[in-house]
């Protein structure tokens, strides 16, 4: 039996695979490759030796070099050497992570596009080589890092790279100007920046930032009553903890900050079960013979009255929770409620007469945790968006023209896309804040 047993999951995973290759197989013949692909992985996942989705992801994979070729060329071609050399990079990650060699038609194409693309970095170079903006030339590198290692173009770079120090030292002599001890976040910046271009910084020690916090108190004021087999006791701990843990990763958190955080955390909870035993009755008759009063020597079939007696045990279930936080971050307060009940009656018994379609009934209960953890989610949730939209109203709004960059790279942490944000880094650097933050971990 057990034999059967196994083959029959074997069976079971096989057919599975089987399904898998069959989509991939539907999927390439209909020229979607790079889901055909994802259809062979799964297969494989499930089986590594599975030959047909092995000869199936190899076809798949050439294809997507094939066509991929194929847009870098018709980019190129279009007027458009940036894309055709960002696509041309991705595809050569591909090919050595999926270990594919290319031959004949396609092998012939990736190398002359390989060779408009060296053509097009080495002129690229020389022109951001003469930029007054250094980290555009840095980016360059950043960018297509797979492409020039490929073309080994470093040597041939790095005759740019003393006139770009040049112009990098100017900048980080600028910024180091500007970085005073009330402007932290420019400071912080100015140091990565100026380390990158091998031009470190002797700052004295950081004093505290008036504007955050290195300290929250939270006070938990808790009302619970549970009853004896619930298993939510220690929620609202947790919760409280998750709550530090938000704000201590927010941006208003510092080690150098000044000031301690409050919070008030009020909730009442509840979650108590009833159980009451009773006695139900189910009336039937049944057709019994009995002997005939007028004559002993026959039977009558007579109905009789009976009832069948089952004790039942009811469940009367209660669950409220109440809970909401109340602080001050940036003078602006903050506050948020979460509140939900519900009763809930369920019965359980033993008993067990099919003839009146009776059966043994298991009481169902409340899933009290998925109901708690989903309200004490959105409180939690609610306390991490308020932090962000406070922080974005101080410091992305009004002010953000202040300090000389110092409201800029704050604003930026939470909204990388804010056209202020941008502009800003396009006028001093020459890109824009995500480029700035690839290069210097902003």
């Amino acid at each position: 039996m057990r034999n059967v047993f196994v083959l029959s999951v074997l069976t079971l995973a096989l057919s599975g695979c089987k399904s898998l290759v069959e989509k991939g197989n539907n999927l390439f013949e209909a020229g979607m490759y790079s889901q055909s692909a994802e259809y062979y992985e799964q297969a494989l996942t499930e089986d590594p030796h599975d030959i047909e989705a092995q000869k199936g992801l190899m076809q798949a994979r050439n294809k997507i070099l094939d066509k991929g070729l194929i847009d870098v060329r018709m980019l190129r071609l279009g007027g458009n050497p940036t894309g055709a050399a960002i696509k041309l990079e991705a595809l050569l990650r591909n090919q050595i992570e999926w270990q594919i060699e290319p031959f004949g038609p396609i092998a012939n194409t990736q190398n002359e596009e390989i060779d408009y693309a060296t053509h097009w970095l080495k002129t690229r170079a020389e022109q951001l080589g003469q930029s007054r903006f250094p980290d555009q030339f840095r980016f360059f590198e950043h960018r297509y890092a797979f492409l020039i290692s490929n073309a080994q173009l470093h040597n041939q770079f790095s005759t740019y790279k003393a006139a770009l120090q040049n112009k990098a030292h100017a900048k980080c002599t600028r910024l180091s100007t500007n970085a005073n001890d009330e402007r932290f976040f420019l400071r912080q910046f100015t140091e990565k920046y100026c380390m990158a271009w091998d031009l470190p910084q002797n700052f004295e020690p950081l004093s505290h930032d008036p504007s955050r916090y290195s300290r929250i108190t939270l006070t938990p004021r808790f009302k619970v009553n549970l009853h004896s087999t619930s298993r939510q006791a220690n929620s609202l701990h947790t919760s409280s903890t998750q709550l530090k843990q938000i704000f201590r990763e927010s941006l208003w958190y510092s080690p150098v900050g000044k000031q301690t955080f409050e919070l008030n955390f009020d909730a009442s909870l509840e979650h108590i079960r009833d159980a009451k035993l009773v006695n139900r009755q189910t009336h039937f008759t049944l057709v019994e013979e009995k002997q005939s009063k007028v004559d002993p020597s026959n039977t009558l079939d007579v109905e009789v009255k009976k009832a069948y007696s089952y004790p039942v045990t009811e469940f009367t279930e209660q669950f409220s929770i109440d809970a909401k936080y109340v602080g001050t971050v940036a003078q602006q307060q903050i506050e948020f409620r979460v509140d939900d009940s519900l009763t809930h009656y369920t019965q359980s018994h033993q008993a067990d007469f099919p003839q009146l379609n009776i059966k043994p009934i298991k009481a169902t209960f409340l899933d009290v945790d998925t109901k708690l953890d989903k309200q004490l989610d959105i409180l939690q949730q609610n306390f991490k968006t308020q932090l962000e939209r406070i922080w974005t109203d101080t410091h992305c709004n009004g002010l953000i023209g202040a300090q000389y960059g110092e409201y800029i790279l704050r604003c930026g942490k939470i909204a990388p896309d804010n056209e202020f944000v941008n502009s800003w880094f396009k006028k001093q650097f020459g890109l824009n804040y995500l480029e700035m933050a690839a290069l210097y971990a902003l």
